[in-house]
């Protein structure tokens, strides 16, 4: 763990951390929101390494406390993160119990809830039940990508600090530079704010696959010579057979983006796509029917929830693309 993207990316978080330590003015729930690789996780950490150090200026990342932070080895400091995609009520159970035994213990307590958005209903029930019960030395921090989606018991219990994104021109530029593909760096530019977390991402095998597998879904939506479905089924094995639902989050947020590059085409912002090469694809078969591509995107947006709870994969996708098929036949 290093704040180097923090220091240099989200100054005014920074700032807020420092300027709160000043008047020693902490809230006990905080709330990140911003794209991925915006250095959220990064930031709870530096608030741990702050609220923990035993050095004059805080965080001094160079005492013992600071640097089992760092390392993410402090006892005090207690992480959450989706299982399979999602935070489980077992999970949530456990972090509850966790609480429970170290709340009458002497000295600061920081929880970190990682994706707060990806907790089901159960889970959110129980990890709300840690922010009502907070005592003074207690902290929770929670991040989110999808700041709508978190349920609004949990928003109203939280400062909320949004993070600054930079501007995704830069992120693909810093990203061609490093060898990818155009259309490749663009379009992981818009769903990560990291040059640093793309190529991390794009070292997994299943990832370009999974990226193949959009683009040539998003072609069949429109051009009617095979039915998106059929596409799904034939040519996503490597999808369809994957249990972790991290990957299916990655390939709706990927339909969503091509959605919305549509959305650009249909209102003249050409300059706003990243599909760029597939784009030019589709946009032979395509009218500027803005109300449709609205459609599709819903669709794609309402499907992408229920991920969150769980389903049946194969029929979920099945439901979606019959629904998807539907909107462009009318």
């Amino acid at each position: 763990m290093n704040f180097d993207g923090l220091f240099k990316n989200q100054k005014k978080v920074v700032k807020l951390f420092q300027n709160s330590l000043k008047k020693d003015r902490f809230v006990h729930t905080y709330l990140f929101e911003g794209v991925k690789g915006t250095s959220k996780l990064e930031a709870a950490y530096y608030f741990a390494a702050m609220m923990l150090c035993d050095g004059e200026k805080k965080p001094c990342l160079q005492c013992d406390n600071c640097k089992k932070v760092l390392k993410g080895m402090h006892p005090s400091v207690f992480l959450l993160t989706p299982d399979n995609g999602m935070i489980k009520k077992e999970q949530a159970e456990a972090l509850q119990k966790e609480f429970s035994l170290t709340a009458l213990a002497e000295g600061r307590r920081i929880y970190i809830i990682d994706e707060i958005d990806k907790a089901n209903p159960s889970a959110a029930n129980s990890l709300l039940k840690i922010l009502e019960d907070l005592g003074s030395d207690n902290y929770v921090i929670m991040t989110t990508e999808s700041i709508d989606s978190v349920i609004s018991t949990i928003r109203s219990r939280a400062q909320i600090i949004s993070f600054d994104r930079l501007p995704a021109e830069t992120v693909a530029a810093d990203l061609i530079a490093r060898g990818f593909e155009e259309e490749t760096a663009r379009v992981f530019a818009n769903l990560s704010n990291s040059a640093e977390e793309v190529t991390e991402l794009l070292r997994d095998e299943k990832i370009l696959p999974i990226f193949e597998l959009a683009k040539k879904v998003g072609i069949s939506c429109v051009n009617g010579d095979v039915a998106p479905l059929l596409t799904m089924f034939s040519e996503g094995d490597c999808l369809l057979r994957e249990p972790d639902r991290k990957y299916h989050q990655l390939f709706m947020d990927l339909l969503v983006s091509l959605c919305n590059d549509k959305l650009y085409f249909v209102t003249d912002q050409i300059d706003r796509i990243s599909y760029r090469s597939t784009m030019q694809i589709i946009s032979e078969f395509m009218n500027k029917n803005q109300e449709k591509v609205i459609g599709e995107l819903e669709t794609i947006l309402k499907f992408k929830q229920r991920l969150k709870y769980n389903v049946n994969l194969e029929l979920m996708y099945a439901q979606m693309f019959v629904e998807l098929k539907n909107i462009m036949k009318a």
